[in-house]
């Protein structure tokens, strides 16, 4: 019996990237992560049963949703529409409860961009393997943004990394999926022409998103800086959180400029956006 709730969540897990309840559940790390069973989580796409409010947080992560964002509104909408019905819902809720339908700020190129590009979600495991080391990031990171074959001998050229620490690395990558063997000593990545997510760093496990936050500080600071600009403003914190949305979209629409080959002047750039809290004024 499919619900208002049920509807929108398959609908959600298909535009995060995730083609079927099993790969949502499974690729988010199962029971350990998202604290409820596969069987349970079919009862909610289903639309017999209604997650809890802790599950569905938690649901919420796993389609990678910031926090205080329209689609993690509408999802929290749609299960108190559900939970409550929906005239009581009209008559009872929605006069005091706001939900925000779209990010303020985004324009019509934004909104085309957001439903044109290709999202393809990196497991709890694949994040485990990429971040075991700073010579696997780097490498995930060559990868990703090569649409050339990589052999073993060109991967540690690129990388800096010895012969065998490559070779570890491929044979590595090939086993979480993260790469596909076309020839003997020959690999490309899987991502191709695709945007990758990491999981939320939530539900990654414990010191996991340190590693990743680490390596990408060490990363950034091998390098030199080509343009910079910085903005110091006072703000409320609550009316400053919908501007993250249009950050998120905005880095991921840098891809337009992305090239997959080898050209005169390209090379790999780390583009970093930030929001910090300086101290309550």
């Amino acid at each position: 019996m499919e619900t208002i709730f049920s509807e929108a969540l398959i609908d959600f897990r298909k535009a995060a990237g995730f083609p079927t309840a099993y790969r949502f559940y499974h690729d988010n790390g199962g029971k350990p992560v998202l604290t409820f069973s596969y069987r349970k989580y079919l009862l909610f796409e289903q639309g017999e049963a209604l997650p809890s409010p802790e599950e569905l947080r938690r649901i919420s992560l796993a389609l990678r949703f910031i926090s205080k964002s329209p689609a993690a509104g509408k999802l929290a909408a749609t299960w108190l529409k559900t939970m409550a019905g929906e005239e009581p819902y009209s008559f009872v809720f929605e006069p005091f409860i706001s939900v925000k339908t779209e990010t303020p700020g985004l324009s019509p190129m934004h909104k085309v961009m957001d439903k044109l590009m290709k999202r393809l979600p990196i497991t709890v495991e694949q994040a485990v393997v990429i971040l075991s080391s700073y010579g696997h990031y780097l490498s995930y990171i060559v990868l990703v943004n090569g649409s050339e074959a990589w052999s073993c001998e060109a991967l540690s050229k690129t990388a800096g990394l010895k012969k065998p620490a490559a070779a570890k690395i491929l044979a590595d990558f090939a086993k979480a999926g993260l790469v596909k063997r076309i020839r003997n000593d020959s690999f490309k990545s899987f991502g191709e022409n695709a945007i990758l997510e990491f999981p939320r760093a939530e539900i990654m496990p414990h010191g996991l998103n340190d590693k990743l936050r680490g390596y990408q500080a060490e990363m950034i600071a091998s390098g030199a800086i080509t343009w910079r600009r910085m903005t110091v403003l006072r703000a409320d914190a609550v009316e400053l959180a919908a501007f993250y949305q249009l950050i998120s979209l905005t880095m991921s629409s840098v891809s337009a400029y992305e090239t997959c080959e080898k050209t005169r002047n390209s090379a790999m750039f780390g583009i970093e956006s930030r929001v910090v809290k300086l101290f309550d004024f």
